[in-house]
Order: structure tokens, then sequence, then C-alpha cells
């Protein structure tokens, strides 16, 4: 070799991913960008993130632009010596320097932890984190500053969990106490998968991308009809590499949304594996659950709120509880960079002049790229959109999958399925095809692929799985990237990975979670003002009319019948007030919700969100309402003891709201069910009618009125209460005194926000 030249290679701990060949008068550049000479695939991985240079004085590694390097675990601003067996750590990539040629570097020796390998005799921890200052920095918005910590004692490795936001697994499981590493352990901060080797944490994909292997996946359920067994899914064998976008497409009831949450975990097969980076997930969903993205039909976005504030919700419900401000505003703008809205991020969703459909899917898109995400699901997220926008959202997955995401996609329209790298044809459950998409026509015979679906239904499926098995796609897709075994093979469980389940790891009420939630919730109710005026005006006008119409002059029965009548309207009008703000409030989100349930959102701190606003929202109203009532008529009594008597029947209101809105799956429903509350607080307030038995007994335990009414009518003067009418009875029969009444209204109120708990929890099947 010519002595003006150095013969660089470059390895991971496991094999060789690249070689230069650099001069003195040339710089070896290396980052992500199409022009880097080692170029590295991983979101961590700036375009042009550092310069290798060769000069009389040595071989030098310089970071560019203020990228994150690491030499031997040392952080670097500069240029810096390096030498043959050095290592370096760029983003969240460490690779080996081999050049026998020159000696190891100023820097080199036993490395201490910034490549993933063990410390060196005199260091006995390490710390992994996002900041740079850490001994085994991972430049990923998914974890948290001071992640784990890793030590050496007794001559053993031990990891150990430091309250991370995502947590630290150990083959699976999430640790919450130190945990002694065994040769070939998998370990897990967050979603990134290292596997131990008894002196390194090596990466199980470079970059810590994901693998997706498939063996043997069968999915049935109970036919409603017939009661007996349907196949969703037949024996699906199929492997997706890191970095592919793969496109599925089948005939209608094929299967394609059953296995996409398959592959996801949303949906779990009854049989066959689904692995991740040879790591079982359903079994260790949640060491998954922070890195998978997936983007439904319908929109996971709200769209009264301004595009980047939608974002910066999501990223304070996902990312770590230590990620700053700036950070999460650097996120949000590169990532509505990525998908191309960087000029619609103040503006509302839902503007005058709305986004374009393909910009609200974009929108969802970032939504679940704010988190950074290593694998990506869409459903049918291209459904409805025109030729052109169609081919730029699929051209946008393309590069999203040449940024080393694995990329799955669920599609009707064929126009634009020349942009993925395979696609996956499905008929009645079984895999007919899955290969490149310009063999595909060929292989069935067709002209253009869209008519493949008529020719698919000439033969049975399962004739058409068998042919595949036999072809030369199923060898070269399949077959031969298979690293599973038919030993292998197991069974899945659908109760070993479950939302419900999860909640144990995830805590089951988190304040900051509480507090983003309100936040976001309140920013809606404003940016919808028309609403919110609707809202607050109804009260002072319905108190007008109740001041017009009423009167309490005259003798003391008429007084009484007066003052009784006008504590019923105004109770029945602070249940209205409740449950007219809240019937419509879980519903009209439950995209989001469901989207934001199986990640992160604990259901109590979700229910508080809603209530808190919600209760001041109905203090105001009670209070409006009242004041003009009372400046209006000749009603004396307590005005605090009164509000307080709305108040709480209101918010049971606002409780009892919620509850059906959880209950049910569309506005139309909920808002159909209003009647439904309604009549029965006329009916059942011991007003209308005098109760007994079990019809008093079910009044006092679900009807709001009962109470409020009993408790406002107690706020009456003692001349009213002591009157006695011709049959020797009171003319305003109480049933207990204020305070039990308030009691009484409060303990209905927790019963109604329960069984909101019960049916959110419902909802979680729906995951």
């Amino acid at each position: 070799m010519d002595q003006r030249t150095l013969d660089l290679e470059f390895r991971t701990q496991r094999s060789a991913i690249g070689r230069v060949v650099l001069k003195p008068e040339n710089d070896c550049l290396i980052g992500s960008g199409q022009d880097a000479s080692l170029r590295l695939f991983d979101d961590s991985v700036a375009d042009r993130h550092a310069r290798l240079f060769w000069r009389e004085e040595g071989l030098f590694v310089e970071p560019l632009q203020g990228a994150s390097v690491r030499v031997n675990g040392d952080a670097i601003t500069s240029a810096v010596p390096v030498g043959h067996g050095d290592w370096l750590m760029l983003g969240a990539i460490s690779v080996q320097i081999s050049c026998p040629q020159i000696e190891a570097g100023a820097s080199s020796g036993p490395v201490t932890g910034g490549d993933g390998r063990s410390p060196d005799a005199g260091a006995t921890e390490i710390i992994v984190g996002r900041a740079p200052d850490c001994g085994f920095a991972i430049d990923s918005p998914a974890i948290s500053r001071r992640h784990a910590r890793i030590s050496i004692r007794d001559g053993r490795v031990w990891i150990a969990d430091l309250k991370s936001t995502n947590g630290t697994s150990v083959n699976g499981q999430r640790i919450t106490k130190p945990v002694a590493l065994q040769q070939g352990d998998n370990v897990a901060f967050g979603s990134l998968v290292f596997q131990f080797t008894g002196q390194a944490l090596e990466p199980c994909e470079e970059g810590n991308r994901i693998r997706v292997e498939v063996v043997g996946l069968t999915r049935e359920v109970k036919d409603r009809k017939t009661g007996k067994p349907r196949r969703l899914l037949d024996g699906i064998d199929l492997c997706i590499e890191p970095g592919e976008f793969v496109v599925l497409f089948g005939t209608s009831g094929s299967g394609k949304s059953t296995l996409l949450d398959a592959l996801n975990g949303r949906r779990p097969a009854t049989s066959g594996t689904v692995t991740y980076n040879g790591i079982d997930l359903y079994s260790a969903f949640d060491l998954f659950r922070s890195g998978i993205g997936y983007v439904p039909q319908q929109d996971i976005v709200h769209r009264k709120i301004k595009v980047n504030s939608a974002l910066r919700y999501t990223a304070r419900l996902r990312l770590p509880l230590d990620t700053s401000r700036a950070e999460i505003d650097d996120n949000i703008e590169r990532v509505l960079d990525r998908v191309g809205l960087l000029e619609k991020a103040e503006l509302a969703v839902d503007t005058p002049e709305p986004l374009s459909g393909g910009q609200l899917k974009r929108v969802s898109l970032a939504v679940e790229l704010v988190a950074n995400p290593n694998i990506l699901f869409l459903d049918e997220v291209t459904s409805g959109l025109d030729a052109g926008t169609d081919k730029r959202m699929m051209r946008l997955f393309e590069g999203l999958a040449a940024d080393g995401k694995t990329v799955v996609c669920v599609t009707h329209s064929l126009e634009n399925i020349d942009a993925c790298h395979l696609v996956a044809l499905l008929h009645a459950g079984c895999l007919v095809y899955y290969g490149p998409p310009d063999q595909a026509a060929a292989y069935f015979g067709v002209e253009r692929l869209s008519d493949v679906y008529e020719r698919l239904e000439n033969q049975d499926a399962k004739a058409w799985e068998s042919r595949f098995r036999q072809s030369s796609q199923y060898r070269d897709y399949v077959t031969s990237r298979q690293k599973l075994t038919g030993s292998d093979q197991a069974p899945i469980k659908a109760k070993q990975r479950s939302a419900r389940q999860s909640d144990g790891l995830r805590g089951w009420f988190g304040l900051r979670q509480a507090v983003t939630l309100m936040r976001r919730y309140i920013d809606l109710l404003l940016s919808d003002r028309l609403n919110l005026a609707v809202l607050l005006v109804q009260a002072p006008l319905i108190a007008l009319v109740v001041g017009s119409v009423f009167s309490t002059e005259g003798s003391l029965p008429e007084r009484a019948a007066a003052e009784s009548q006008i504590a019923f309207v105004l109770v029945l009008s602070a249940i209205w007030f409740g449950c007219i703000n809240s019937a419509r409030e879980i519903v009209k989100e439950l995209p989001v919700y469901l989207r934001e349930r199986s990640v992160t959102v604990q259901i109590p701190a979700y229910l508080l969100s809603k209530l808190l606003p919600l209760a001041v929202l109905c203090l105001l109203q009670c209070a409006s309402f009242l004041a003009i009532v009372t400046g209006m008529i000749d009603f004396p009594g307590s005005f605090l003891e009164r509000l307080a008597v709305l108040f709480l029947a209101g918010l049971g209101a606002s409780a009892m709201g919620l509850a059906v809105s959880a209950l049910v799956n569309s506005n139309d429903k909920a808002i159909a069910a209003l009647p439904l509350l309604l009549i029965p607080q006329f009916i059942l307030s011991n007003s209308v009618v005098d109760l007994s038995g079990v019809t008093e007994t079910f009044a006092q335990i679900g009807v709001i009125a009962y109470w409020a009414l009993d408790a406002m009518r107690a706020t009456l003067s003692p001349e009213l209460l002591d009157l006695s009418g011709q049959n020797g009875k009171p003319v305003i029969a109480l049933v207990a005194d204020w305070a039990s009444g308030l009691q009484a209204l409060g303990a209905q109120t927790v019963g109604f926000l329960l069984l909101t708990v019960f049916a959110l929890k419902l909802k979680d099947r729906k995951l």
C-alpha cells in the first residue's frame, strides 16, 4: 500500500461496518448524510457528525457543529488524536477504529463506558443517560438524563435504574433494584436494547433499530353468529429488517389491520411468535412500549389547538420528566421540519383555513415522531387522500425508513406502492406474497397490481399460500432471513401483554401528567371560544327567565310553594349545567385518549385533568345563576349554603356526564343519553311524586336531584319549614339536614367517578 495512505476499518463489537482509505489531503466524514464516507443510520447521528483527518502529527477526530462525540468514553469538543483500537461514540452509535499502521491515540487505553464496554480497574461505576457528561451517553429523547448506573462490585457487573421515566429492563423484566448481569443478558434502557457480552454492552441492532421476525402467527376469535372459532390470521411467517418500509395490502377482510395490530402488540395473536431484535414482543411489551409509534386511521390530535402546542403536550406526556423546555422545542422543530410542517407550527390544526387532509395526517405522524420511535406502524393513513398527496406521504414514509426506522403501513392505494421495499399481500388471513413490489404483478401473472384482487378470488387462499411457500420470494425474503427455529415457537397468551397489567409499572397517578393533561384541556376550552361562551352565558339567561316568572309574595303557604319551586328549578338547572358540560368530553377525543393510554396516560391523572376544569366551570355557572336569581327575587337564606348545594349537584352531574361519555363510543350517543340522565332527575326528585320503597331507595343511591333538592330546601327560612298543612304534615318535608345532603351528594359524585374509571378500564380492551 502507498505509504501516503491509511487503511481504516470501522467495527462494532460484532462485525466490520465500513472501510476507508485516508490520505493526508483528504478527510473522512462520518455522519448519516449521503456525502459521508462512513455512513451511520441513526437519528442520533447528524448528517455531518464528525471528521477524521490525518496529518504529520497523527490521526485525529473532530466533532462537527457541536455534535456529541466521545473517545474511549471521554466527551470531546475539539480535535483529539486517535489510533488503532480506540472507540468512538457518535450519538448513540459506538465504533472501533482498526488501523495497525498507527499506534493507539493519546487518549487510548482501557475504555470507561462510553462505548459500552466495562470500565477499567480504577472505575467502579458508570452512569447511563442522555446528559453529555454521562459515562455511557445515549443521545435519545426517550432516555432520562441520569437513566441507570452500571457498577462493579465483588468482581461482578451490576445495573440499577435511577428512577428513569421509561425504565431499565433486564431480559424483558423492568428492574426496581440492582441486578447482577450475566453474559448474554439483554439490557434495555427504555426501548434501546443492548446485549451484555461479559465485557461490553453491545446494541442488539446497530443504532438500536428494530428487526421484526414473525413465526407461525395465528389469531382466532369467536364468531358471534355461529359461536365457532374464526381464524383471522393463519400461520403467517415473515421478517422485516431494520430500516425497511413494508406495505400490507389485500382483499377486504383479509386481516391487514389484524396483522398490523399483532405486529405492534395492540391485539396480540393467539399463537405464534413476534420478536423484536430476538426478544418476544408480547411477554416484554413494556420494554418496547415507548419505542413503538402507531398512527391509526382516526386523527390522534386535537383540532382546536396550535400544531406546536399539540406536539408540546405530547412531548411532555411521553418524554422523560427531566426533559427541558429547550430540548422539547428543539425536538418539535426537528420533527415538524422532517414532516414538512415547520411553516404551520403556529397555526391551529382547525384554522379558518383548515390544514389539508395530507397535512392533518402529517400532524398525527409528527405527534408520534416526537417520542422518536424505533418502529412505526401506519393504519391506512393515506385513505381518502388525492393521488398527489398519497405520493408525498409514501415518499415521506420512505424517507423515515431511510432514517433507520422500521416502517409498516396498511394501505388500499397501490398507485405509489413502489416507494416501499417489500409488500405483504394477504387473502382470507393467509400470506400469499411477500417480496419486492416490482415483482408482485409478474408473480400473479397480471399486468397491473390492482388486478391481483380479481385473480385471488379464482382460487382458495390456502392454495395461494402453498404456492407462495414454494416460491423464490418466500425463500429469499422469509426463509433466508429467519433466525428462529421451529422449536423456538411457543403459544402466546394475550394476558402476557396488557395495558391494564402495565399500570403498576407506570404508576397509578402522575402529578406532572395530570397537570399537562389539564393544561391541554384548558387550552382546548379556551380555544373554542364560541362553545365556552355558550356554556357561560346559558346560566345568566336561564336565571333571567327564572327571575321573571317567579314571585315570593303572598301568604305563608303561597311563599312556601313558590320558594320550594324555585329550589327545584335551581337544582335541576345546576344538574343540567354539569351534564351538558361533560357528556361529550371523553368520547369526542376517544382516538387521542386510546393512543395516549396505550403509551403512558394513567386513568386517575386523565380523569382529574377533566374534573378540575369542569368543576371551575360549574362553579362559575352556579354562582352567576344563583346571584342573578337572588338579586331579582326576594329569596331569603344563606347564599353560600345554597351555592354549595348547587355546586355539588353540578359537580355530581359532571361526574355522571363523564361516566356516560366514557361508556359510549360516539358524540351522537352521548347527546342521545342526556334525556335518559335528566328525566329521572325530574321524576325521582321526591318533588313531583312522593317516593317510597324500592323507588325511593334507587333515588337515594343514584338520583342527584333527590339529595340536592332536600339540601336546598333545608336552606329555606324556619317559618316555612315549620309550616304544616291541613293533614298535619309539613308543607315542605325534609329527609335530612343540609350537611347530610351535601355528604350524600359527595358520595354520589365519587360513585359516578368510580363508574367512569370502570368504563375507561373497559376501553383498555381496544388497546
